[in-house]
């Protein structure tokens, strides 16, 4: 199978959409994902994954800490500012307001979970990161979902 083919039958599957977050020597860095999903509840950990290309992953893997925000249905030019890799982290951050925290979570989201990355993994293209999730908070509204190509919602 090759990659197409699978992005192609991968993009009938729904999923939620992200930010996720750190901050490395009192810098914030994030990136929007949709490879984000529950592994155990106990103990809580979590997984995510991020392209090996990119230069966030030396923040990640540095600072060990990170925050998943949980985009709401309204949250799409926040997705699409830190998908963008010509946008600077600066750029990103701009967007946002924050909560007051080590590692940056976003105000009006979903919902967030911090944690501590115990494990990372090298396959394929991908870094994955296991993290035991610490704190948590949820929040009223919809999800911003991904799903054949393009931006959906609730009904």
């Amino acid at each position: 199978m090759n990659a197409q083919e699978l992005r192609t039958i991968c993009g009938k599957f729904a999923t939620g959409i992200t930010v996720i977050t750190t901050s490395n020597q009192g810098k914030p860095f994030g990136f929007t994902a949709n490879s984000f999903t529950s592994v155990s509840l106990d103990p809580p950990v979590v997984l995510f994954c991020l392209k090996k290309e990119s230069s966030t992953n030396q923040a990640f893997q540095e600072s060990k800490v990170f925050a998943i925000n949980i985009l709401s249905e309204n949250q799409e030019d926040i997705s699409n500012a830190f998908a963008n890799p010509k946008n600077s982290q600066k750029e990103r951050f701009d967007m946002v307001k924050l909560l007051t925290n080590k590692v940056p979570v976003f105000s009006d989201t979903l919902g967030y979970l911090l944690g501590e990355i115990i494990q990372v993994h090298d396959v394929g293209d991908h870094f994955v990161y296991y993290g035991k999730v610490t704190k948590g908070q949820a929040f009223e509204g919809n999800p911003l979902l991904y799903a054949k190509g393009g931006y959906q919602r609730l009904r």
